[in-house]
């Protein structure tokens, strides 16, 4: 059930983004606006850090991730819920690398 709204939360946000045609424009910005409307919050010298980690995702996707693994990937080293992890994981995908937005879906 977690996976199942961590996963709708992704499908949701990618779309969003990958439809957007400023996510090309600004694609890191675009990145942070939509995952601070999911409920992500960091302090603002993390900021970079938060960025890295979204690009991380598409290596994973890369690498043959799973959804799943991204989901507790992130849960482990956050306070997120499973719907934030999944939110950040589609909005990642979105922004910087929607060729593997079937990997959300």
């Amino acid at each position: 059930m977690k996976i199942t709204i961590a996963c709708a939360a992704a499908v949701a946000c990618a779309a969003a983004l990958a439809g957007a045609p400023a996510a090309l424009a600004d694609p890191e910005g675009d990145f942070l606006t939509v995952i601070s409307k999911g409920g992500i919050t960091w302090p603002s010298e993390k900021t970079r850090q938060v960025i890295e980690t979204g690009y991380a995702v598409c290596q994973d996707w890369e690498n043959g991730a799973t959804f799943e693994k991204e989901v507790a990937d992130l849960t482990s080293v956050t306070d997120w819920t499973d719907y934030q992890a999944g939110y950040f994981v589609g909005a990642a995908t979105g922004a910087f690398c929607p060729e593997y937005e079937s990997k959300v879906s």
